[in-house]
């Protein structure tokens, strides 16, 4: 049997590779026996010049079955065919810090002309499809919900001792979004040590000094170093006044951390039922009680540690695969419909069963070679694959 190949196509990496990472677990959780998986990664970073360039001279692999845009370069599915290209949206934060015209130039080639284009489209949370669907006239049905994975990586057995008289508290992200100034205010007077995880602005600096906050500040860190700051934390605060998801979430409690989130969507999606101390993002003085809530009482700890573990079961990783294994599959019984597509990919040409019967007898013609497209025929009418 031949294997779906999917074609991954993804931003040029910068400083953050949050999502790459997400795509990573992806394919680690797809069945290797029936797709082969390819990353392709354009050419330049997404300012103005850099979007016009991928699209000028961007060559995607003619010989893959599906494309799949994971992204932040959104505009690329110009280039890509529309029957077999999926479209992942995170967030529309691009929205949200741009104005007037340049924000109407973003929104169309961002979020309109692809949405318009493409027939697959995934959102990583309820609350990023809800965003979509306000600010585009996209039919909702056309977007399926499917959440980031956990990266096993930050599965540990590990508990280190929480450390009552002057606990480290990590903030991952440092952009004006992740609420950095309340957190400071929320943490002033208390004895505690920040660590926060990203660049630091002049200001932000200024503002640690004068309120004579104790803090440690690591940036560009891999794989390995996020996970010691994990390890040596005693909470995680995430109160960010926006998100698409919220990854730091879930990889605190992997790591039995309690963590204090935002009572906003997605994140108290993501935390779970009783899995985070939700509070105010906007109010200071609700962060503070929140972190003051963990620092004070052991119960609480002992409890979102637990319901922390039990929550991230549902973003297992073959969990989140066996979702896009779903998509992947639905685009091939879609795209053998026509008869083109079928002789195109299996170098075979027959009709389209009308019926399971005959696409039984199929069977016998496609026994030699089993193809992606022969195979979700099999699929669409529920019969057997024989190899």
């Amino acid at each position: 049997m031949r294997k779906v190949r999917i074609q991954y196509i993804e931003r040029k990496f910068n400083h953050y590779v949050s999502v790459e990472k997400v795509f990573r677990q992806i394919e680690k959780g797809l069945d290797a026996a029936a797709f082969d998986v390819s990353f392709q990664q354009l050419p330049y970073l997404n300012t103005f010049f850099g979007m016009l360039k991928n699209l000028l001279i961007f060559r995607f692999n003619k010989n893959a079955d599906i494309y799949h845009v994971t992204g932040d370069c959104h505009y690329i599915a110009f280039v890509l065919p529309p029957r077999n290209t999926v479209l992942t949206i995170h967030d529309l934060r691009f929205l949200n810090t741009r104005t007037g015209l340049r924000r109407w130039i973003l929104k169309k080639i961002l979020l309109d002309w692809p949405l318009k284009k493409l027939t697959y489209i995934t959102a990583v949370s309820a609350a990023t499809k809800c965003e979509i669907l306000h600010n585009s006239a996209c039919d909702p049905n056309k977007i399926r919900i499917i959440e980031n994975p956990l990266d096993n990586f930050f599965l540990t057995n590990e508990r280190r001792e929480f450390d009552t008289a002057m606990p480290n508290i990590l903030q991952i992200g440092t952009p004006p979004h992740k609420n950095i100034i309340n957190l400071i205010k929320a943490v002033e007077g208390l004895t505690c040590h920040l660590t926060i995880v990203g660049e630091l602005n002049s200001d932000i600096k200024t503002l640690l000094v004068e309120k004579d906050i104790r803090y440690t500040n690591k940036s560009e860190l891999d794989s390995d170093a996020i996970k010691s700051e994990y390890q040596k934390a005693d909470l995680v605060v995430f109160c960010s006044l926006y998100e698409g998801f919220g990854l730091p979430i879930i990889e605190a409690q992997a790591m039995q951390k309690p963590v204090v989130t935002s009572d906003i969507s997605p994140l108290k999606e993501v935390a779970g039922e009783g899995g985070a101390v939700l509070v105010n993002p906007y109010d200071y003085k609700s962060i503070r009680e929140g972190i003051l809530r963990v620092i004070n009482n052991p119960n609480i700890r002992e409890s979102l540690r637990k319901k922390g573990l039990k929550n991230i079961e549902r973003f297992e990783r073959l969990n989140i695969a066996a979702m896009y294994e779903t998509l992947y599959n639905e685009i091939m019984v879609n795209c053998s419909t026509g008869h083109e597509q079928i002789a195109k990919q299996s170098n075979i040409l027959f009709p389209q069963p009308k019926d399971a019967g005959e696409a039984r007898d199929m069977l016998k013609i496609l026994s030699k070679e089993i193809t992606p497209v022969s195979r979700c025929v099999f699929i669409k009418y529920g019969l057997e694959l024989q190899k």
